[in-house]
């Protein structure tokens, strides 16, 4: 499998005072809020890990914590079902070693919410990252704000333990896209390991035409059209392949590669590679899982696209803001080719086109994916860093449908998604501070919020 689990596990404890004054019916009630518990989470599209009892003593809750790290769940769910002791939670929070959601039950006859805000207090005291909600089992309110804390927890610690391959040296002066390496472990857990972009020429070497026009003959079948000449798609699919390789030899969780300005004049770009990669649908190997892929070796940027994978599950772009319609206020988001094909309405909607970008001497030429994005709602977020301070612009929009012959305006060869932000033109520009931007399908505003908590990033959301 080329692909990892992109699934986010959530461990559950439920959990009252080890008290043996309860009344047998009372400790019976609580226990018949684990597969309450457990449905619920289940409901929202999360894998339950827990150990089908509740756990009341210190050593119950410490072995528990400890089960489920082992398990490595994403994060931690600590129902509390009435009067408890919160040394405890402690333990077993500090066994598990993820953030923790303090569920507190709302039945008026338990009490919950006494439980509940000294587990939360105690966790606040010894440092352990906690939030706190208070509802029942079928409260669409609370399903939602435990949705959004699991998963915006989990777009951080699902960081722990990756490895990310940084593909080739700073890219055209920007310096907003490169970052320190021992920083990157001791904040996010991320181990930043190197390749050299003359490593996967290299290794596209050794694939032959055949198999190259094998492939070709499927993106034929699958898209649109593919129009540029043959050489040129031999050359960008053996760089796929390439990429390919050495993601799986070294196991690579998810990388950047520079590409630019050398590649054209010396081979050809990474446009099908990055955009085959990052897409959810069929890869051509019949795999179907969003790799983040970045361009320009830009580390920040792959950095905010794995961090909106590890929320969504789903495809992320790599763009540039191009150019911002004040009137419409409208943003027009386009790169030099690289952006997967998902953000179209249909991959028969998609043309591959020979990329030329005038300010490159091209040896071959390039191919690209062509066409408009699909409307519909989008999240827009971007990680920078202000005296040294991770920030990440939060904004969302919606992409506007749009003909084809509106990119006519800015570049006949590349994709483009035209958006309306929700917030003020004056405003996003005003906290934009790189050219990169990146994209995912639907809102998850509040999910990044919860992230950047998690991650000690300042969160930066223009009105």
């Amino acid at each position: 499998m080329f692909y990892k689990d992109k699934k986010t596990r959530v461990g559950l404890i439920v959990t009252m005072s080890l008290d043996e004054t309860w009344p047998d019916s009372f400790v019976e009630r609580v226990k018949s809020y684990l597969p309450k518990a457990r449905k619920s989470l289940k409901g929202l599209g999360f894998e339950v890990e827990d150990m089908g009892e509740i756990a009341r003593t210190a050593s119950q809750m410490g072995a528990q914590g400890e089960a489920l790290r082992r398990k490595n769940i994403h994060a931690l769910v600590i129902y509390v079902g009435t009067w408890t002791y919160s040394s405890t939670a402690v333990i077993a929070s500090m066994k598990a070693d993820v953030p923790v959601i303090v569920w507190a039950n709302s039945d008026i006859e338990t009490f919950g919410i006494v439980g509940g805000s000294i587990v939360r207090g105690a966790l606040d005291e010894v440092g352990i990252q906690t939030e706190l909600i208070y509802g029942d089992f079928e409260d669409e309110r609370l399903l939602g704000d435990l949705k959004i804390l699991c998963s915006g927890i989990a777009g951080a610690t699902k960081l722990r333990g990756m490895i990310y391959g940084e593909g080739g040296s700073r890219c055209m002066g920007m310096y907003t896209a490169r970052i320190d390496p021992s920083e990157w472990m001791s904040r996010f857990g991320i181990d930043v390991d190197g390749f050299e972009q003359v490593d996967i020429i290299r290794r596209s070497e050794k694939y032959s035409d055949d198999e190259a026009k094998k492939f070709i003959s499927w993106m034929k079948k699958e898209f649109g059209g593919v129009e540029p000449a043959e050489k040129v798609m031999l050359a960008q699919v053996k760089l796929y392949f390439g990429l390919r390789e050495i993601i799986k030899e070294r196991n690579y969780d998810f990388v950047s590669v520079k590409c630019l300005p050398e590649m054209p004049s010396c081979y050809t770009t990474f446009c099908v590679a990055h955009a085959l990669l990052n897409d959810t649908s069929d890869d051509g190997f019949g795999e179907n899982c969003s790799f983040v892929s970045a361009c320009e070796a830009d580390s920040n940027g792959a950095l905010t696209m794995q961090i909106l994978n590890n929320i969504s599950g789903g495809t992320t772009m790599f763009t540039d803001v191009l150019y911002y319609d004040y009137e419409d206020n409208m943003v027009r988001m386009c790169n030099c080719g690289s952006q997967p094909t998902d953000f179209a309405a249909s991959r028969k909607d998609v043309t591959w086109v020979t990329e030329g970008l005038r300010e490159f001497d091209w040896k071959i030429g390039g191919a690209c994916p062509r066409y408009v994005g699909k409307p519909g709602k989008l999240t827009i977020a971007r990680l920078s860093r202000i005296n040294r301070k991770y920030v990440m612009l939060i904004a969302t929009g919606e992409a506007l449908k749009m003909p084809l012959e509106k990119i006519n305006d800015t570049n006949t060869q590349q994709p483009h998604v035209f958006a309306r932000l929700d917030c003020s033109p004056e405003n996003f520009i005003k906290d934009l501070r790189s050219n990169h931007i990146h994209v995912v399908e639907g809102d998850y505003k509040q999910e990044l919020i919860t992230t950047c908590k998690i991650l000690d990033i300042e969160p930066v959301v223009p009105a």
